[in-house]
C-alpha cells in the first residue's frame, strides 16, 4: 500500500491542488474550542451568500427527522450538531471549489447522488450520521477528478467503466497508474483535515475484502458499505447501465455488512430518482 500512496503523491505533485478556503479553517478553529460560539459559527457560514444558499439546500437534505425548512445559518446551528454543521459546510465548499469541466462535473455529480443515497440509508445505521454518509459518498471519487486531469479521454473511459464494473475497472486503473483515485483521494482528504473515518472509507470503497480490513472499526466498515451500496443504487437508476454479476457481487458485499430492512434500498433509490438530477447538492425529505 505504501508504494501506491507514494505514487499517488508523486502524481499529485504535478497537479495544482487547491487549499480549502480560510473560512473553513476559521470554522474548524471555532468548533474545536471548549465552548464554541454559535453566533460566530453562524456568521462564518453566512459570509458568502452563494455558499450559504447551497449550504442551506444541503442542510434541508440531511436534516434527518426534522421537518422544518431551515432558512438561515442560525437556525441550522441551533437544530444540528456541530459535527453535522462542519461536514455539510465542507461538502458545500468542496462542491463549489472543484469540477471545472464536464468530466469533472460528471464525477462529482455521481458522488453527490451516491451521497444522497448513503444519507438516506444511514437512517438504519446506528453509528453513522447523515452528514458523514453524504460526505463520504460525495468525496469518494475526489481523487478521480485529479487523475482525470492527467489523461482526460482515457480516464473518462475508466471512470464510466467503473460504474458497471467497480472491481475489474478499478484493477485496470491500478495497473495503468500504479496507484488509484482512492489513494489520491485519501491524500486530499487528509490535506483538507476531514474526519479519519471518511478517509478510511474512501480508501476501501473498491475493496471486496473491506469487511475484514475494517474489522477493528465498525463506523469505517459501515461507511464503506454505505458507499458501496449507494454506488450500486446510483448505477441501478441509470437506464444506460447494465446491472451485471460483478455489480451485484459488489452490492451483496455491502448488504451483508449492513443488514438493512427491505424498504431501505427502495427509499434510497426513490431519493436518487426524485432529487438526483438537481445538481451537486441535492434535496431529499
Amino acid at each position: 500500500m505504501q508504494s501506491l500512496i507514494k505514487q499517488a503523491g508523486t502524481l499529485l505533485s504535478t497537479i495544482a491542488v487547491p487549499d480549502l478556503p480560510e473560512l473553513i479553517l476559521l470554522l474548524k478553529e471555532e468548533l474545536n474550542k471548549k465552548y464554541p460560539n454559535t453566533v460566530i459559527i453562524a456568521n462564518l457560514i453566512s459570509k458568502d451568500p452563494q455558499l450559504l444558499a447551497d449550504f442551506l439546500d444541503l442542510v434541508n437534505t440531511n436534516v434527518t427527522a426534522e421537518r422544518t425548512h431551515i432558512q438561515d445559518a442560525k437556525a441550522a446551528v441551533n437544530l444540528l450538531g456541530l459535527d453535522e454543521i462542519y461536514n455539510l459546510f465542507v461538502s458545500t465548499v468542496i462542491s463549489n471549489l472543484l469540477a471545472q469541466n464536464e468530466l469533472e462535473k460528471s464525477i462529482l455529480s455521481h458522488g453527490a447522488k451516491a451521497g444522497l443515497a448513503a444519507a438516506e440509508l444511514s437512517y438504519w445505521v446506528y453509528d453513522v450520521s447523515r452528514s458523514q454518509a453524504y460526505m463520504t459518498g460525495l468525496m469518494q471519487n475526489i481523487g478521480a477528478i485529479y487523475l482525470s486531469k492527467l489523461e482526460p479521454d482515457l480516464y473518462e473511459e475508466m471512470f464510466n467503466a467503473s460504474l458497471s464494473n467497480p472491481i475489474s475497472a478499478y484493477q485496470n486503473e491500478l495497473n495503468h497508474y500504479q496507484t488509484s483515485h482512492v489513494y489520491i483521494g485519501s491524500i486530499l482528504v487528509k490535506k483538507w483535515h476531514i474526519q479519519p473515518e471518511i478517509y478510511k472509507a474512501i480508501l476501501f470503497h473498491h475493496d471486496m475484502d473491506f469487511a475484514i480490513k475494517t474489522v477493528g472499526n465498525q463506523t469505517i466498515k459501515h461507511l464503506t458499505a454505505l458507499t458501496i451500496l449507494s454506488n450500486y443504487i446510483v448505477s441501478s437508476t441509470d437506464p444506460e447501465l447494465y446491472i451485471n454479476q460483478e455489480l451485484r457481487e459488489y452490492r451483496d458485499a455491502a448488504k451483508q455488512v449492513l443488514d438493512l430492512p427491505d424498504n431501505a434500498i427502495k427509499a434510497a433509490t426513490a431519493a436518487v430518482n426524485k432529487w438526483g438530477s438537481q445538481g451537486f447538492i441535492n434535496a431529499s425529505h
